[in-house]
This record gives structure tokens, sequence and C-alpha cells, in this order.
């Protein structure tokens, strides 16, 4: 392949273009996307006609902004927002069910094994190692929990 196809404008913003639209999978946030998109539209705009280098800055920014304002929010509702019933499902998960005190709980915090896992704990109750508990919430992860 010869080298002068590499230093075509447009042949280097679609390469940026496409770079960014990889490298939104290892950082993720649905932000570079829109950058990623934005090159590969101001690559195809050279391509159409040669535009100065001022005019290929203003197309990328101008392509970039406008569909991150349009799009954004719409993505993140469709690929990363869960709903309330996934929520519901998670939190049965949890909710009633019993673990095992890892040590004496100091101030109301400490360390409960729940299926096979050491989870931080929270509770009102005196709990001594051993204690079987109850959740009875779940925080983060953080489990608050009860006496049996």
């Amino acid at each position: 392949m010869d080298i002068s196809f590499f230093e075509n404008p447009a042949i280097i913003w679609i390469i940026c273009g496409i770079a960014g639209l990889l490298l939104e999978l290892a950082v993720p946030g649905l932000i570079i996307i829109f950058f990623g998109a934005g090159a590969i539209i101001t690559g195809f705009a050279y391509w159409l006609t040669p535009l100065q280098i001022e005019f290929q800055l203003l197309t990328f920014l101008i392509s970039s902004v406008v569909l991150l304002l349009l799009f954004r929010k719409t993505l993140q509702k469709r690929f990363f927002d869960s709903s309330d019933t996934s929520k519901d499902e998670l939190e049965q998960e949890f909710i009633g069910k019993q673990a095992e005190a890892l040590a004496d709980f100091v101030e109301g915090t400490g360390k409960v094994s729940f299926k096979g896992t050491t989870w931080n704990a929270n509770s009102q109750d005196s709990i001594k190692q051993g204690n079987i508990v109850t959740i009875i919430k779940r925080d983060s992860l953080t489990l608050i929990v009860t006496l049996k």
C-alpha cells in the first residue's frame, strides 16, 4: 500500500474516528464514541469536498457536539439504565435471606458471609461472630442486617 494513502486528511480523520469508536469500549462513559463519529463525518466531508483545516476542525466540533447532545441521553437510557423490575429482582436476591456474622460487630459495623462472599454489614443489634442474621436491606455494597 502506498504511504501517500495515509497522507490524505480524509483517511486520517476516518482512522481517528474508528479509533475513537474502539476506545469507547475501553473507556466507557458514552462520550468518546460521539467524537469518533464526528471524526468519521469530518473524514467523509473532506472526501466529498476538500476543506481547509479550520473548516475540518469546525466540522469535527459541530458534528461531535450535535451528536452528543442529540443521542447521549437516549443511548444511556437504552443501554445502561436498569429498569425498576430488575432492581426489584436484585433486591429479592438479598431481602429476607440469611447470612452468617464473620466477626463481632463493632459500633454496628461488621462483616457477614452471604452466598460464599464476604459483605460489609451494618446493624442496630449486638451481633457476635457466628450469629445468623437476616438481611433487611442492601445499600450498594453494604448489607443492613438484623438478628434472626
